[in-house]
C-alpha cells in the first residue's frame, strides 16, 4: 500500500496535473478519490502481482479504478477486465511492465505508466 502522499506524487508525474483521467480499461479515475470504493476511486497496482513474483520497482506499478484492480485480481500475465482480454509484456531492455489488448495489432492498444 502506497501513502497518500506518495500516490498523489505518482499521479502528478505519470498524468500531470489532471483532476480525472480514464484507466486503460475505460474506467473514469478521480485525483482526490485515492483509497475510495466510489465510481470513480482509484488505487495503485502492480501489473505482476508481487504475489506471484513480481517487483516493488516503478516499473511494476500501475494507477486504475479499484473496480479494475479487483476485477483483474492476481491473474498474470492474461487477464479480463470487463469482458476484454489484456495480456501483461515485460521489456527487458528498459525494465518495465505495460498492458494491452490481448488480441490487438494496434499500438494505440498498449497501456504504459
Amino acid at each position: 500500500m502506497f501513502s497518500k502522499k506518495d500516490a498523489l506524487k505518482l499521479w502528478e508525474n505519470e498524468l500531470g496535473n489532471k483532476d480525472y483521467t480514464y484507466d486503460f480499461a475505460g474506467r473514469k479515475i478521480k485525483k482526490s478519490e485515492y483509497l475510495k470504493k466510489s465510481t470513480d476511486g482509484w488505487d495503485i497496482t502492480y501489473m505482476h502481482p508481487i504475489e506471484l513474483g513480481g517487483p516493488t520497482d516503478i516499473g511494476n506499478i500501475i494507477i486504475a479504478n479499484y473496480l479494475t484492480i479487483e476485477e483483474k485480481g492476481l491473474d498474470y500475465p492474461k487477464f479480463k477486465v470487463l469482458n476484454k482480454s489484456y495480456i501483461v509484456h515485460y521489456d527487458a531492455s528498459q525494465d518495465f511492465y505495460y498492458i494491452e489488448l490481448e488480441d490487438s495489432d494496434d499500438d494505440d492498444e498498449s497501456f504504459l505508466l
